[in-house]
C-alpha cells in the first residue's frame, strides 16, 4: 500500500516535465531500438540487393497485416482480461486466460502457415507486383512462413510480462533480441549471402529467442508454484502462472472485443498501404516505391517517439484525471503537444536538407533514386508538423476513457482520410497527388484533433470554475 501511495503522490505532486521524461524513456527506447531495426534492416536490403528488395518487405505489409492484425486482437484483448482479473485477485482464471490466448496463438501460427503456402504463387500478382519485385516478396514471405508461431507468441507472451509486474524484463528483452536481429541481418545478408531470405530469417531467429525467454520464465514459475507450500486448489500463491487453458465461447468472445479496436488498425494500416504500393507501382514503377519506402521510415521513426511520449504520459493523465486535477491533465497534454512538434520539427528539418544523403546510404549506385526522393521528401515531410495533433490527441482521449473520441481521431488519421487522399489526389494532381496524401491527411486529423481538445479544455474550465464557486459558497 505504501508503494502505491508513493506511486499516487508522485503522479499527482511530481513536477510534470520530469515525470513525464522518467516515465516515457523507457517506451520510447523500446520503440526507437524497434524502429532502427527496420531502418537497419532496409539499409542492409537496399545497398546488397538494390532498391527492389527493400520496396517487397513493404509490399508485403497488406499481406501480414491480416496475421498481425488477429495476433493484436488475442494479444491485447486477452491480456486487458488477464490485468483485470490479476487486480480483482483471480491469478487462477488470469492464468487459464494467459493459456488459452498461447492456445489460440499457436493456432493461428500453424494456420497461417499452412494456408498461406499454397497460397505463395498468388500473392505477388495481388498485390501488383512482377519481376524482381515479386520474387523478392515470393522469397521473403516464404523465409517467414515457418516464424509465424513464435512472431505471435512474443508479443502475447511480452505483454503478459507486463501483466505480471516486470515491465523492464520485457523491454529488455525485446531491445536485446532486435539488436540480435540486427546482427544476424548483417550476417545472413552479407557474409553468408542467403539474400532477402536471409533478412526474414533473422527476424523469425529472434522473435523466437524472445518467445523462449518469455516462456521459459513463465514454464519456470509455474513449477516453482506448483510445488510452493500453501498453493491450495491449483491458486497461484503470486503473481501470474499457466493453468489449464478454459473460460468457454464468453471468455474468448469478450477477448476478440477487447481487441477489436487494435484488430481494426492494422487491417486499415493493410488497406491504405497497398492502395498505396497499387497506386506508386501503377504509376511510377517499383523504384518509385522504394524511395517512399525509405522516406516512410523516418515518419515511422518519428511516430514511435510520439507514441512513447504518449504511453508514458498515459498513467499521469490518468491518474489526475481520476483525482480532479484537470490543470495538471490540461498541463500534460500541453508539454505532449509542444513536444511532439518539437520532434516533427527536427523531422521536418532533416527530410528537407538531408534526403539525398539518406538515398545514398540506403541506395549507393542508384542515382536516379535521387532527385526522386528528393522530391518526396519535401513534399511528405510537411506531415511530420501534423502528426503530433492526432497522434497525442488519440492517447490523450484513450487515458480519459473517452473511446469514442480516441477512435474517431485514428479511425480518422489511419483510414478515412488516406483512403480519400490516395482515391482522389493522384487523379487530380498525378505522382504528385500521392506524396501529398499523407499531408492531406494528417492536416484534416489535426483540425479533427484540435477541434475536440479545444472543447475539452473549454468544459474542463467550465467544470473547474464551477468546482471554484461551489468551493467558495457560490452556485
Amino acid at each position: 500500500m505504501e508503494t502505491k501511495d508513493r506511486s499516487r503522490r508522485e503522479y499527482l505532486e511530481r513536477p510534470l516535465g520530469g515525470l513525464i521524461l522518467r516515465n516515457s524513456m523507457p517506451a520510447i527506447l523500446s520503440m526507437l531500438v524497434i524502429s532502427l531495426y527496420q531502418i537497419v534492416d532496409g539499409i542492409f536490403l537496399g545497398r546488397r540487393l538494390g532498391p527492389e528488395a527493400m520496396a517487397s518487405v513493404n509490399l508485403l505489409y497488406p499481406i501480414l497485416a491480416l496475421y498481425i492484425g488477429l495476433a493484436v486482437m488475442i494479444g491485447m484483448g486477452g491480456n486487458a482480461r488477464i490485468g483485470v482479473l490479476l487486480g480483482a485477485g483471480d491469478r487462477y482464471n488470469a492464468g487459464r486466460t494467459l493459456s488459452l490466448i498461447l492456445c489460440l496463438g499457436v493456432g493461428l501460427g500453424v494456420g497461417g502457415s499452412l494456408v498461406t503456402i499454397p497460397l505463395l504463387p498468388l500473392v505477388p500478382p495481388l498485390l501488383g507486383a512482377g519481376g524482381d519485385l515479386a520474387a523478392f516478396a515470393t522469397d521473403y514471405l516464404a523465409a517467414l512462413l515457418p516464424f509465424f508461431t513464435p512472431l505471435i507468441l512474443s508479443f502475447i507472451l511480452e505483454q503478459a510480462t507486463r501483466n505480471d509486474g516486470r515491465p523492464g524484463l520485457a523491454s529488455g528483452v525485446i531491445i536485446s533480441t532486435t539488436l540480435l536481429n540486427i546482427v544476424l541481418d548483417y550476417l545472413f545478408i552479407f557474409p553468408l549471402d542467403m539474400g532477402i531470405m536471409g533478412a526474414a530469417v533473422a527476424t523469425g531467429i529472434a522473435n523466437a529467442c524472445a518467445t523462449l525467454v518469455f516462456l521459459g520464465r513463465f514454464a519456470m514459475k509455474t513449477m516453482r508454484d506448483a510445488r510452493a507450500p500453501g498453493a491450495r486448489g491449483g491458486v497461484a500463491s503470486e503473481g501470474l502462472v499457466l493453468h489449464r487453458p478454459g473460460g468457454g465461447i464468453g471468455v474468448l468472445g469478450r477477448i476478440a472485443y477487447n481487441g477489436s479496436s487494435e484488430l481494426m488498425n492494422e487491417m486499415a494500416g493493410g488497406v491504405t498501404t497497398y492502395l498505396y504500393n497499387r497506386t506508386i507501382l501503377a504509376m511510377l514503377g517499383p523504384i518509385a516505391l522504394a524511395s517512399f519506402t525509405m522516406v516512410q521510415y523516418l515518419l515511422i521513426f518519428g511516430l514511435m517517439i510520439l507514441m512513447g511520449l504518449g504511453i508514458g504520459a498515459q498513467p499521469i493523465i490518468g491518474y489526475n484525471h481520476g483525482a480532479g486535477n484537470t490543470a495538471r491533465v490540461a498541463g500534460t497534454l500541453t508539454r505532449l503537444l509542444v513536444a511532439g512538434f518539437a520532434l516533427g520539427v527536427v523531422l521536418f528539418v532533416l527530410l528537407q536538407t538531408q534526403s539525398e544523403a539518406m538515398a545514398r546510404l540506403f541506395f549507393p549506385g542508384h542515382p536516379e533514386l535521387l532527385p526522386l526522393t528528393a522530391e518526396i521528401s519535401r513534399l511528405v515531410s510537411i506531415s511530420m508538423l501534423l502528426m503530433p495533433f492526432g497522434v497525442v490527441g488519440s492517447i490523450f482521449f484513450t487515458s480519459l476513457q473517452k473511446a469514442g473520441h480516441s477512435m474517431l481521431v485514428a479511425a480518422a488519421r489511419g483510414f478515412a482520410f488516406t483512403v480519400i487522399g490516395i482515391v482522389t489526389l493522384p487523379r487530380l494532381l498525378g505522382p504528385t497527388g500521392i506524396w501529398l496524401t499523407p499531408v492531406f491527411a494528417e492536416g484534416l486529423t489535426a483540425v479533427c484533433a484540435a477541434l475536440l481538445l479545444v472543447r475539452w479544455r473549454q468544459r474542463a474550465r467550465a467544470g473547474l470554475s464551477g468546482a471554484r464557486c461551489f468551493a467558495q459558497g457560490g452556485e
